[in-house]
């Protein structure tokens, strides 16, 4: 799914527990910038994991991310979540196989 600043990808965990990684190409800017955003990302995750269900999670950093403060990436990873969980949770559509 992708937000405005990332993209998010949801597996079903088999772990006990939602687990985080979290990609950032050069693309996304400079070392210190692509480390800043992932720093950000994993203190979101950390403050929200006992609210999440048991998935593996993989973010993929946008350039856009690179401004955003905690606050910014904290709001789209949020609303990625709750998307995935909505659509998680609905039955599958369509045909008989």
């Amino acid at each position: 799914m992708a937000g405005g600043h990332i993209v998010l990808f949801v597996l079903p965990g088999s772990t006990g527990s939602a687990r985080l990684g979290i990609t950032a190409t050069r693309r996304v800017g400079v070392a210190a910038d692509r480390n800043r955003v992932r720093r950000r990302l994993r203190e979101v995750f950390r403050h929200h994991r006992h609210a999440l269900p048991e998935w593996d999670l993989v973010v993929n950093v946008r350039r856009s991310a690179v401004g955003r403060s905690y606050q910014g990436l904290e709001k789209d990873f949020l609303e990625l979540i709750g998307r995935a969980a909505r659509k998680l949770s609905r039955p599958p559509t369509g045909g008989s196989p």
